[in-house]
C-alpha cells in the first residue's frame, strides 16, 4: 500500500542540527573540543546549538565533519541534511574527499593543501 504525502511528510528525518549533536554525544566529545578541532567561534558554534532551522555554510559543515572525524558516508549523510552535497566536479570538495579517505582530520593539514589549491580555508 502506498503512503500518501501527509504520511511522507510527517515522517521527516534528523535535521543538520540534529544529527550533529547526536554524533558530537556519541563520539563522547563536548561541545568545546568540536569548535575549537573546528577552528570555529564559539559564538557561531553556539547560533547552530541554538537555532534548530540553522543552515551552515558548506565550510562550517564540513569543518565540523572533521572536527568529529567522520568518515565519507557520515560526512556526506551531515551534509545532505543541510542540503549540500560533495561534487567530483568541485576542487575543494576533492581535496576534502582525499583526507576523508586517508583518516587525515587535521585542520591544519588540510588547510595547507587547500590554501595550496586556492581553495577557501576551513574554520576561516
Amino acid at each position: 500500500q502506498q503512503r500518501s504525502l501527509e504520511d511522507v511528510v510527517a515522517h521527516l528525518g534528523e535535521t543538520f542540527q540534529q544529527r550533529l549533536f547526536r554524533l558530537i554525544d556519541e563520539r563522547g566529545m563536548t561541545d568545546v573540543e568540536v569548535y575549537k578541532k573546528a577552528n570555529l567561534d564559539r559564538k557561531l558554534f553556539s547560533k547552530i546549538r541554538c537555532n534548530a532551522e540553522y543552515r551552515p555554510k558548506k565550510i562550517t559543515a564540513v569543518a565540523l565533519a572533521m572536527a568529529l572525524k567522520l568518515n565519507l558516508d557520515e560526512t556526506k549523510d551531515l551534509l545532505s541534511r543541510a542540503e549540500m552535497a560533495l561534487s567530483p566536479s568541485s576542487k575543494f570538495d576533492l581535496i576534502i574527499t582525499y583526507f576523508i579517505e586517508r583518516e587525515v582530520y587535521d585542520i591544519y593539514t588540510i588547510n595547507i593543501a587547500l590554501f595550496q589549491h586556492e581553495q577557501p580555508l576551513l574554520g576561516a
